[in-house]
């Protein structure tokens, strides 16, 4: 998936709507990354479309045993071995480091670390995939909602005073994806640091792994 005036013949541009068409009618999406060349432009908006499209998704990253192995396959271009030895990390946590920086606005995706050529990993896909799509669709009481509500300290969030709101109660209005309405003392759009800390609270209490979540302001009149 290229901007469009780099796409070279229509192979390329059918293989791009396809993609995004998927992306826009599943449920949950895998993105699958080459362990050995690291995130690539590509790969950040095949990732960016998925956020777009509010899908949950598992992020891949595949061959991980060359990484970890340090073993160079045959023909690979100077090109290629300099972007390995540049970006290979000297375990699995840095890895997912340097990946969560590079993806910040996926980073409610969990990632497995695979290799399709000797299997080693895989069998953690679909369990994965089970777990995703158990927490894409949970559903939490309002009753719970608002004793967790009651709990979070707001100050913490940091919003300029004209957009502050003062928050009521919230209840989980859908499913798939978690969506959450905030009722509050005015009808304002809500600050990103709001939308933010109140994503990482929900996560912190009730998981949601691998689901975006959805929070609406309404006012309480």
């Amino acid at each position: 998936m290229r901007k469009a005036r780099r796409v070279d013949d229509s192979i390329e541009f059918f293989s791009a709507r396809r993609s995004e068409d998927s992306i826009a009618r599943c449920d949950i999406a895998i993105l699958v990354l080459d362990a050995e060349s690291g995130i690539m432009e590509q790969d950040k908006k095949v990732a960016g479309k998925i956020v777009e499209e509010k899908r949950a998704c598992i992020v891949i990253v595949n061959k991980w045993d060359l990484v970890i192995g340090g073993n160079q396959s045959a023909g690979r271009s100077t090109k290629a071995a300099r972007m390995r030895d540049s970006k290979r990390p000297a375990d699995r946590s840095a890895y997912e480091e340097r990946l969560r920086d590079a993806l910040k606005f996926l980073n409610y995706a969990p990632v497995l670390f695979v290799s399709a050529a000797t299997g080693v990993g895989t069998e953690k896909i679909f369990p994965e995939l089970e777990h995703v799509a158990s927490e894409r669709r949970k559903r939490i009481g309002t009753g719970e909602i608002n004793r967790f509500i009651k709990q979070v300290d707001f100050d913490r969030a940091s919003v300029p005073a004209r957009q502050q709101v003062k928050i009521y109660y919230m209840t989980q209005a859908s499913v798939a994806p978690p969506t959450f309405v905030l009722f509050t003392d005015r009808q304002v759009k809500l600050h990103f640091s709001y939308q933010r800390f109140i994503e990482n609270q929900l996560r912190r209490a009730f998981g949601f792994v691998g689901t975006p979540i959805w929070i609406k302001n309404r006012s309480r009149d």
